[in-house]
């Protein structure tokens, strides 16, 4: 029995209100359960005068009855435009709240369900219709006003007695209150609803902003600020997958990309734990950062120790895929700018010929070898231990020296010691 009612109930609620947007459709189907609840409210007040006494209180009981009957067609006007259905319940309302006290004498307290009228308007309006809220508002009022100024306290068409009229009139009073404290229940739940669900979208907003650039430079957008940095000493490193077109064009895309992910994300995790910048990802290409946005000390040793680090990785993942994986790696320091740019698809990317050189140190080096230039040597330190390749013919800058990373110093040069690129490069 109160499944079938709660569908009945849900049926009416959503009569006529499957048309318009989301917020046309929610207004609807408030109309009509202020509708209901006015009807159930209504039909209750005529069935206990029933009770109590047909003949005595016939003409309220019609009364009752005939704008149960009308309220109850309220969902049928919502096919007349998004305001019909409601201006149709208030003004029916008003109309009869008026006739209910002047049947019963304005000692009855009926027309003070005209006080629950103005919160409705607001939760089905809300507060940009401000002069039809406005005017809605002040017709009740006027009413109201009305009743209470000219209507006499007893009724001229039936016997009411004083205890039923003081029953009555606390009757309707406490109901009126309980419409106002449910229209503001539901108000400030739907507000809170509404900022639960911005702070959740900002939530995300904030997380995929710090995934496409660093905080301190997503900080400094959200100011409006164009972002265009120099930088006078970064560190870069290039990584590149050895063999990755021939395994792209063997391998079914989901494995492929499960593939890459999975070596992409490895790198993410030793660039978080080192502190360095995530730049982006090209194909098969993976580039890292040191020493930006923000300038540290021993940033290019931390690009090397990841180097090393990548390279453990990829040896690892050889034996969990039962297949080799291998890197190229080229690391190169000097001046770059970094910063923003265009309005569509923004991330955080880096320019010069320091990006450009180490791109060239991965491109020309070999499987499982860090290649470095010597001024990522000299920026780098003496806490690793390098090993001389001769020259290499660099297009753009001609023959330049250059190292392989072998590894880590056995013993860490004390801070301040010069490096072994300063002067003639350390031997593995």
């Amino acid at each position: 029995m109160a499944a079938r009612i709660g569908r009945l109930v849900a049926a009416y609620v959503g009569a006529g209100a499957d048309t318009g947007d989301a917020r046309q459709r929610r207004g609807h189907e408030i109309v009509n359960f202020v509708s209901l609840a006015t009807v159930v409210s209504n039909t209750g007040f005529a069935l206990m005068f029933l009770a109590l006494g047909p003949r005595t209180y016939a003409p309220l009981i019609v009364a009752l009855l005939v704008f149960s009957a009308v309220w109850a067609l309220t969902p049928l006007l919502h096919r007349f435009g998004t305001l019909a259905a409601g201006t149709y319940l208030w003004a029916t309302a008003m109309a009869g709240d008026a006739i209910y006290a002047i049947v019963a004498g304005k000692a009855s307290g009926l027309h003070y369900f005209l006080l629950a009228g103005p919160a409705t308007i607001v939760m089905v309006l809300g507060s940009r219709r401000v002069l039809l809220v406005g005017f809605y508002f002040a017709m009740m009022l006027l009413v109201f006003c009305g009743v209470e100024l000219f209507v006499p306290p007893k009724s001229p068409f039936m016997a009411l007695p004083d205890a039923m009229a003081r029953t009555i009139f606390l009757a309707s009073v406490c109901i009126s209150a309980v419409f106002n404290l449910l229209a503001a229940l539901y108000t400030f739940r739907r507000a809170e609803d509404y900022q639960d669900a911005f702070e959740a979208e900002h939530a995300r907003s904030e997380k995929l902003l710090l995934n496409l650039m660093p905080a301190p430079i997503a900080a400094r957008m959200k100011q409006g600020e164009v972002i265009a940095d120099s930088h006078a000493e970064v560190t870069i490193l290039f990584a590149d997958i050895v063999g990755f077109t021939g395994r792209a064009a063997r391998m079914p895309a989901p494995r492929l990309v499960a593939f890459l992910n999975r070596i992409f994300l490895e790198f993410d995790r030793l660039a978080e734990r080192h502190g360095l910048e995530k730049i982006k990802t090209i194909g098969d290409a993976y580039m890292v950062a040191g020493g930006l946005p923000d300038p540290k000390p021993g940033q290019a040793a931390l690009v090397a120790d990841m180097a090393l680090e990548m390279i453990a990785v990829t040896q690892r993942l050889s034996r969990d895929f039962g297949e080799e994986v291998s890197v190229r790696i080229g690391i190169h320091s000097g001046p770059a700018v970094a910063g923003v740019i265009g309005e569509r698809k923004q991330f955080y990317d880096v320019w010069g010929d320091t990006v450009n050189v180490a791109a060239r140190m991965e491109q020309h080096g070999e499987p499982g070898m860090i290649q470095v230039t010597r001024e990522a040597v000299q920026a780098i330190g003496g806490g690793h231990r390098f090993t001389p390749r001769g020259l290499l013919d660099v297009k753009g800058k001609g023959p330049m020296e250059v190292f392989a990373l072998a590894g880590r110093a056995a013993t860490a040069a004390a801070p301040g010691a010069a490096a072994p690129g300063a002067g003639a490069p350390a031997a593995a």
